[in-house]
Order: structure tokens, then sequence, then C-alpha cells
């Protein structure tokens, strides 16, 4: 079972979700050229981070593929000896290779040092895979997967780690006013990001992600480096009134990270509320909350008809609550994997 070497395997990798699902109307294609970067260690991240992609290879056709992949950064900070698998892909009919990509990829993982393995979630990587949401296109940043993945998945000897749930509210009038009259936190000032001054904004963003999220189940410190893939790299698409940040006596104090859902197509009327933080010692003000509605004010301006809230684990009841107060429910469920390795 080969582990990939060549970029022109690499290549073949990141185009085989298009050879398995071109055609299928729910699925978006994926940007593949980040994919090859990050499945061949020339991303960002392999400053602090080792992944290896493997492969079935069936005569012709790729069959399933799996990336391997240890974060050191998120090793010292979560005091766990966990392995990452990514961008799993298989066909239907071949639920034994499935396995076998799987058990390679597992033993490799094993050889770094890894105590278990956690398949479908990485934070900047891969969010997790959908349980029910299959009949309708993914929001942007999450891949498109079919009922049968959870299949190969299971007998692979995975069991089930966390859920996961994406919120959606569609635009009201009346919940327009409510958001304008959640929009005056205690104490607290709220602007737009300033895109003529991207660098500082990026800067400002990562200190208070990785700040907001430092305790939050399953989540790794991202450089200034690997933020600037969501900032600079998305800059064309971005609409600045959608980003939000607060201040406490000058001290910033949280932040909101929302974009268009570009998976829409060109006529887009869906916004996606994707990171929201407060640091802990501005919590329980409303922040959050004002964070969220301005955010929502801003896509209801610009003509937007509806807006998801994602991704939140089941039990973070925080962040439910704070999407419920923003008109929000439940939509999609998805799942996150882990085998004792």
């Amino acid at each position: 079972m080969p582990a990939l070497t060549l970029p022109a395997e690499f290549e073949r990798y990141a185009a085989f979700p298009r050879e398995l699902f071109e055609g299928n109307p729910y699925w978006r294609p994926t940007d593949e050229h980040g994919l090859i970067a990050e499945i061949s260690n020339q991303s960002a991240y392999a400053a602090h981070s080792r992944a290896q992609a493997f492969w079935i290879v069936d005569g012709s056709r790729v069959v399933a593929v799996v990336t391997a992949m240890v974060d050191d950064l998120y090793r010292a900070q979560r005091k766990e000896k966990a392995g990452h698998l990514l961008f799993f892909d298989a066909r239907p009919d071949c639920e034994d290779e499935a396995a076998s990509v799987l058990e390679e990829a597992c033993r490799w993982l094993r050889g770094q040092d890894a105590e278990f393995a956690r398949l479908g979630l990485k934070f900047g990587w891969q969010l997790p895979y959908t349980i029910d949401a299959y009949d309708a296109p993914p929001t942007i940043l999450h891949t498109y997967n079919p009922p049968y993945y959870h299949r190969h998945i299971k007998n692979a000897g995975f069991a089930t780690e966390k859920g996961v749930v994406e919120f959606r509210v569609q635009f009201t009038a009346a919940l327009a006013e409510r958001y304008r009259q959640l929009t005056s936190p205690e104490g607290a000032t709220l602007r737009p990001w300033d895109f003529s001054r991207l660098e500082e904004e990026t800067d400002r963003f990562s200190r208070l992600l990785n700040d907001t999220f430092a305790e939050h189940w399953g989540f790794g410190r991202f450089t200034i480096e690997e933020l600037g893939g969501l900032t600079h790299g998305l800059r064309d698409f971005l609409v600045p009134e959608f980003c939000w940040f607060a201040e406490v006596d000058g001290e910033a104090a949280g932040f909101v990270f929302s974009l268009p859902d570009l998976n829409q197509g060109e006529a887009i009327t869906h916004g996606v509320l994707l990171i929201i933080g407060v640091s802990k010692k501005f919590r329980g003000r409303g922040i959050n909350t004002a964070l969220g509605a301005r955010s929502y004010l801003a896509m209801i301006d610009r003509g937007y008809q509806s807006a998801s809230y994602t991704v939140v684990l089941d039990d973070n009841w925080p962040s439910r609550r704070t999407a419920e107060k923003l008109g929000c429910r439940v939509a999609r469920n998805f799942c996150i994997y882990r085998r004792e390795l």
C-alpha cells in the first residue's frame, strides 16, 4: 500500500473527489492546490506538523485515500499524543480497501508515537463528516460526504468521539429588530475589521482566537501564517462588515469572523458565521451575542436571506445558547471519529 511521495501522485490524490463525485448536485469542488500543499508538507502547517498521504490504486483507478498527520504544536498544547486522519475518500464498493488504507495510516501514526487516531476533524484542515445533510450542498469549508462513508469508517474500527452541529437562521424583520437591540453589550465597543490594515487585523484575530479557544476541545493554536489563509487568502471574497472586533477599555475582548457561503454559486444570499470568541475575563456581558447580531445585521443589509452558525460541539452549551439567542436552530449534524492505537 503505497505512501505517496511524487508530485503526480499528490495531484491524482487531490483530483480523486472530483472523479468520485463530479455530477453529484450536492458536491462542491475543493481547493486542489491547497490540498496538495497540505498532504505534501508544503503548507504553513509544515512548520510544526508532519503529514503522510496513503492510497490504494486498483489498475487505473484510485480506490481509497487518506492522509495521516501529527501536529507537534497541538500535542504540546493539549498534552496528548494525538494523531489525525484527514481527507478520507473511498468508493462505495471497496469496503475492504477502505479499511486497509485506514489501517496503514494508523500504523504510520503509531510510528509517530500517537496513542489514538482522530478522524474527521482538525481545525484549519478539515471539518467533520455530515450524518444527515446528504441532499444539500455543504456550507463553505465543509466538504461533501456520502452516507456509506460511515459504514467504511466504523468497519475499520472507529467509534464516534464527538457530535457536532450546524445552526441556521432564516432572517426576518422581527429578527433584525432583535439584533439591533443586542448590539450594545455592557461596557464594550464594537468595530468592523479594517481591511486596509489586514496584516494588523489578522494579527489581532490570531491572538484573540488562540486566547478564546485555548480550552476548547480539539483546538490547537494557530500561527499567524496559517490564519492568513482565511484572511489574506479569502480577501477577495470577504465582506468587512461581516467581521467585527469587541474592545473593553481599549483592550481586545472578542471577535467574529463571518463570510459569504461561496458554495452557493454566483447568487449568494446565505452567510456563514464561522468563528466567534470572547476572552474569558470578558464573558457574561453579552459581547458574543452582540458580535453575532452585528454580523447578521450586516448580512441583512446586504440582502442576505439566511445564515449558518457553524460548527458547534454538541456539548458546547455556551455557544449553542448564543446561536439560539440569534434565532438559530440546529439544521445539520456531524460526527468525529476516534480509534485507539
